[in-house]
């Protein structure tokens, strides 16, 4: 409506009336007293009549036309405030409707902390119904050392400040319910703090499984260090195993050679199997201690300089049969770079027969080092190619088959590399082996790893 209607508009419409009437008739009046003052007392009397009729008349026109005027301004908002009340009725059975069946709990509580208003998820959440926790202080759902940090809170709302935060309610049963609360403080009228409104997410379960989770957490850390522990033990004992044991044999083996120089026949053949037998446990003592190392936590790699491992390595071997043209490449690596140069150029001289010939041949490009190991002796078949490397995972036959391969695969790709068997003439295995691998080269201005 554009206007709206009051009472008091009538009584404002019917005193302008009264007024312009008591003017009219005092002009009515004045006019005949001084132009006709020699009528008669009857003329005057019908006069005064006809002029007060039509003047009556006159005025409950137009004040029946007023009155007409503001009924209708009174039926159309008495229509409109009808309308209004059933359109705020039904926004409240809507609203009401949604707060019933949200997912979440919604909880009104006054300045005191009494529970106002709680919906029936609210109430389900903590065993009662909506009906039980009406009235109720909100410290009663709450544990008795949760009261500070509820108290806490509260001042904040009495500030006009929200929260959102996670807290535990008290179930019905005793036991804890977490909770997701966000929460909006409330004033009334006049600015003063009147409670506050808050809706609740029943976050129980994701507590409880993140509780389980930093228990497993915990166990894993103290399984970890408990490990970490043992396997520092295990090897120590290890250690202490493989040197006691390597002195034992080397002196079994040096008695062994001094029975078989002094024996001949059957006496001096079991002898020699004997040493062999020393020899064999030697040997794999030294594995079992370079797949230890091998194993442990690398402490990280540094500048190697691939000539100096290259040239130590072919110390070891007789005669003239190892060619080499490292060049002083650096790369990275760590100290176990020499099993690698060990085991390919052991092999080559092993496998390679009587007059095998060894390069180790370096080229530098694009930042890596390529690295060729090639023996003259007989080629490795195309199909074994692949399989060398895994023979000793794969079919485990005899005590340590395959496993100085298989470590040298381990060390390469520790250190960021790949290693592959080849010919040493392409397309011609005939001719002789080849393994080939990579490393990363070590500028002299890169940082150490």
């Amino acid at each position: 409506m554009k206007s709206e209607f009051r009472p008091y508009n009538l009584y404002l419409t019917l005193g302008k009336v009264a007024i312009f009437t008591f003017a009219l008739m005092s002009v009515y009046q004045f006019v005949k007293d001084t132009l006709y003052p020699e009528i008669t007392l009857a003329e005057s009397h019908i006069n005064t009549i006809l002029f007060t009729t039509l003047l009556a008349t006159t005025a409950a026109y137009f004040a029946l036309r007023k009155q007409q005027s503001l009924l209708t301004m009174l039926v159309a908002e008495t229509t409109e405030r009808r309308g209004a009340e059933e359109a705020l009725k039904k926004s409240e059975e809507k609203f009401r409707s949604i707060v019933e069946l949200a997912n979440e709990g919604i909880l009104q509580r006054d300045s005191s902390s009494r529970i106002t208003y709680v919906n029936n998820k609210m109430a389900g959440m903590l065993g009662y119904s909506a009906l039980e926790l009406l009235g109720r202080s909100l410290t009663e759902i709450l544990f008795p050392e949760d009261l500070d940090e509820h108290r806490s809170r509260m001042t904040e709302r009495e500030q006009g400040r929200g929260g959102r935060y996670e807290c535990r309610l008290r179930h019905r049963d005793g036991s804890e319910r977490w909770v997701l609360v966000s929460a909006t403080a409330q004033k009334d009228g006049s600015g003063t703090p009147a409670g506050s409104f808050a809706m609740f997410t029943d976050i129980t379960e994701r507590k409880q499984a993140e509780e389980a989770l930093q228990r497993h957490t915990d166990d894993l850390a103290r399984l970890h260090r408990d490990l970490d522990a043992a396997n520092r033990e295990a090897n120590l004992y290890l250690d202490i195993l493989t040197h006691d044991i390597g002195n034992t044999e080397n002196v079994s083996s040096l008695y062994a050679e001094l029975l078989i120089d002094a024996q001949d026949g059957d006496a001096r053949e079991y002898t020699e199997k004997l040493q062999r037998s020393i020899r064999k446990s030697i040997e794999i003592l030294g594995n079992v201690s370079k797949i230890r190392r091998i194993h442990q936590p690398s402490g990280g790699h540094k500048r190697v300089n691939l000539d100096d491992i290259v040239q130590s390595e072919i110390a070891q071997f007789p005669g003239n049969i190892i060619h080499c043209d490292a060049a002083g490449c650096r790369v990275w690596a760590d100290d176990l770079l020499s099993e690698v140069f060990a085991n390919l150029i052991g092999n080559a001289v092993k496998f390679g027969g009587p007059g095998v010939e060894v390069a180790v041949r370096v080229e530098e490009e694009d930042g890596l080092v390529r690295v060729s190991i090639e023996d003259t002796g007989p080629g490795i078949p195309d199909t074994d190619k692949q399989a060398v490397f895994h023979r000793y995972e794969q079919k485990r036959r005899g005590v340590g088959e395959g496993l100085g391969l298989f470590l040298v695969q381990v060390l390469i790709e520790r250190y960021g590399g790949t290693i592959w068997a080849d010919d040493r003439v392409a397309g011609r295995p005939e001719e002789g082996a080849a393994f080939r691998f990579t490393l990363r080269k070590a500028e002299q201005d890169t940082p150490a790893e």
